[in-house]
């Protein structure tokens, strides 16, 4: 949501000479980016994730689902990342007014109270959950409430006001919006790699909340990025790629035979990935970059120290935890370049000849989590959950050290 900036948010209303010319532009109209607003019930979705985890809220344990959404299409949205989250609340236990009383914005939850209660009997020990999301810029709030005392369905100076749910698992008649996929979707994993799943997904939210706020991603999103930036990027991002497939190769020679199955699947990657930073360096040079040789670039300090970890890891007999660091690299390529490919396009009119790496790790990085998802399950197969710590701690030093070497970009 946003005020002050003209249509092409290029310009803000103290950019005009006058302010009747900024009115005149429209530079005072209340805008909003909608195509942002599936990603942000993803991070409260992730954020409710965080809070099972922590054992402050029990799923099983709730009785009545109250969630403030501002359209019936993102109903389903959020159904769809509660089931892959594996914390779906039967939609029976679902309660929405939208249909009777409209958005009512920040009156919402207290009005969607008020209707619950009059239309419901509800019986000590009971719990209720809320969920205010406010899309303005962005927060969530979660409310879990339990009754100690049965409330009336109607009183004499109040009579019952007939306000009809609906119910949430239906799907509207047009198109909703589809969030992006997760890294995993543990709804589908077998039940032992569920808290693994769960423990990542906790670890993606903080990385990926972060990472939104480092200088080149917030240029992007602002519409503010330039082309020396992109440049910069690239810059900085190319001897990185280069390394993957080179740690990985590392890794798999350090693995023993009771991972051989493992050890297929994890080349099969490698190969995968082999000749990516050829591809990015290309596009580099037909998007401008000055470096002509290759060998010339440099990773700057956040990039050696990903780099140097990732390398000692893969030196450790049987270093199952460096699934942790490929769940968040393909975990940015999935969820991020889907969303920041076509700002690049418009902001620096780049040629598609020039963007050919990202385009094809943002459509085709879901099949590799999917081939990840399946070395979690062989490698949990044989070490059981003794390996889970190992991927999880691998997976949050990752994420820490890629957003050392995204703040060193800018």
């Amino acid at each position: 949501m946003q005020v002050g900036l003209a249509a092409d948010s290029a310009r803000s209303y103290l950019d005009y000479p006058s302010l009747a010319e900024a009115e005149a532009d429209s530079a005072y109209a209340l805008r909003q980016d909608i195509r942002l607003l599936p990603n942000l019930f993803d991070i409260g979705i992730h954020e409710y994730a965080r809070l099972v985890r922590e054992n402050w809220v029990d799923p099983t344990r709730i009785t009545h689902f109250l969630c403030h959404y501002s359209s019936q299409r993102f109903a389903p949205v959020v159904c769809e990342l509660l089931e892959k989250a594996g914390l779906a609340i039967p939609a029976e236990r679902w309660y929405s007014n939208l249909t009777a009383r409209g958005n009512t914005g920040a009156a919402s939850i207290f009005v969607m109270l008020d209707d619950f209660l009059r239309e419901r009997t509800v019986h000590p020990g009971e719990q209720i959950l809320c969920i205010v999301p406010e899309s303005g810029r962005f927060t969530v709030g979660y409310v879990l409430l339990e009754v100690i005392g049965a409330a009336a369905a109607e009183t004499e100076n109040q009579p019952p006001q007939t306000v009809t749910p609906m119910p949430p698992a239906s799907r509207p008649t047009e198109t909703p919006l589809s969030a992006p996929p997760p890294p995993h979707d543990p709804a589908s994993a077998p039940a032992a790699m569920r808290p693994l799943l769960r423990e990542l997904a906790d670890a993606w939210h903080d990385y990926r909340s972060r990472a939104w706020r480092t200088p080149i991603i917030s240029r992007l999103v602002r519409g503010a990025v330039t082309l020396p930036d992109m440049l910069r990027w690239m810059e900085h991002w190319i001897p990185q790629v280069q390394q993957g497939s080179i740690w990985m190769r590392k890794a798999l020679a350090n693995l023993d035979e009771r991972h051989a199955t493992l050890r297929d699947l994890i080349a099969v990657h490698a190969d995968d990935e082999q000749h990516d930073f050829k591809t990015l360096f290309a596009d580099y040079r037909r998007a401008g970059g000055a470096v002509q040789r290759l060998e010339d670039l440099r990773r700057n300090p956040g990039g050696e120290a990903l780099n140097a970890y990732l390398h000692a890891l893969a030196e450790r007999s049987n270093p199952i935890g460096l699934l942790g660091a490929i769940y968040v690299i393909e975990g940015t390529g999935q969820r991020f370049v889907p969303i920041l490919l076509p700002e690049i396009r418009r902001r620096l009119a780049l040629p598609l000849a020039a963007l050919r790496f990202l385009r094809y790790h943002g459509e085709n990085d879901v099949h590799h989590l999917a081939r990840w998802l399946e070395c979690v399950r062989l490698a949990l197969e044989v070490d059981g959950g003794a390996v889970a710590d190992d991927i999880v701690i691998t997976a949050r030093h990752t994420a820490q050290l890629y957003l050392i070497q995204l703040e060193a970009v800018g």
